[in-house]
């Protein structure tokens, strides 16, 4: 197997079997959460299970072309998994989160989101990037003839990830514009939110764990693909880095996630990235 099964299919089967050990603390998990998480790991564990079992049944470039889609189809895996921990926020981090939004971002941090401007569009269609982002990574990989390489490429990007997903749960709390704007289907927020807040929060309101990721998942991933690519293909990389800006602008302005959070997620992709270079 490459490492990136290695990577998911450990990281699913750590996740079930902390997801069980709750049962030893002072809050278990309820049983349907544990279920769902040891489901979400079986899922992952007989995808690749099934993939590995067609090694001889296709050429061996369609064969690794199997690999990279089954992998971008587990990838958000472990977050459904890390959804299932959160039962409630810790008001004493999310006090601390929201609280150095506020000395760091003032104006931001009194707000729900972008405003309706051309500026706020373009934060908000930035972070919704981040939905097409591994796919786009992994067509540019392809694209510019680094199949060879889409090891490290994985490598990074899934360590990560799933180190964000891993803290996560150390970190329960509500995404900032929760905690100013609650309902989100009021008539006044819909005249002040442009279309693509509304896209976005859509999207949110029904594909997601409705709890941050700390540190920001989508920011790592963002930065972990520049980071790849600035080392294999500097002018590819130069794009996906402006992207990875965008993104973390999108969401912080967009009260996405606290500040904290997109610095963490930047620089969780950095480390990752210095420690596993040279296995590239």
């Amino acid at each position: 197997m490459r490492i990136s099964e290695w990577i998911q299919g450990g990281f699913a089967v750590l996740f079930c079997l902390a997801a069980w050990t709750t049962v030893f603390t002072s809050r278990p998990l309820p049983t349907r959460r544990r279920w769902i998480v040891t489901g979400l790991a079986a899922f992952a564990v007989g995808s690749i299970a099934l993939a590995q079992a067609c090694r001889g049944l296709m050429s061996k470039e369609h064969f690794l072309v199997l690999l990279d889609l089954m992998t971008m189809v587990l990838f958000l895996v472990p977050y459904w998994q890390t959804g299932q921990f959160f039962v409630e926020p810790n008001q004493k981090i999310q006090g601390r989160l929201l609280k150095f939004d506020q000395w760091l971002l003032p104006r931001a941090s009194r707000m729900s989101g972008t405003e309706r401007n051309s500026v706020g569009l373009v934060l908000e269609m930035a972070y919704l990037s981040c939905y097409p982002l591994v796919p786009l990574g992994v067509l540019a990989i392809y694209a510019t003839g680094l199949q060879n390489r889409i090891d490290g490429f994985w490598l990074v990007l899934l360590v990560a990830t799933y180190l964000c997903y891993a803290i996560t749960p150390l970190v329960p709390a509500l995404p900032p514009r929760s905690l100013i704007d609650r309902e989100s289907t009021s008539p006044a927020y819909l005249v002040r939110a442009n279309k693509g807040r509304l896209l976005n929060r859509w999207i949110l309101r029904h594909g997601s764990i409705h709890a941050i990721s700390f540190p920001s998942a989508h920011v790592a991933s963002a930065f972990a693909i520049a980071l790849v690519f600035l080392y294999y293909a500097p002018m590819v990389g130069m794009i996906f880095l402006a992207i990875a800006i965008m993104i973390s602008l999108g969401a912080v302005i967009g009260r996405y996630h606290y500040a904290l959070d997109v610095l963490a997620g930047g620089a969780t992709a950095l480390v990752v990235f210095i420690l596993t270079y040279r296995y590239f």
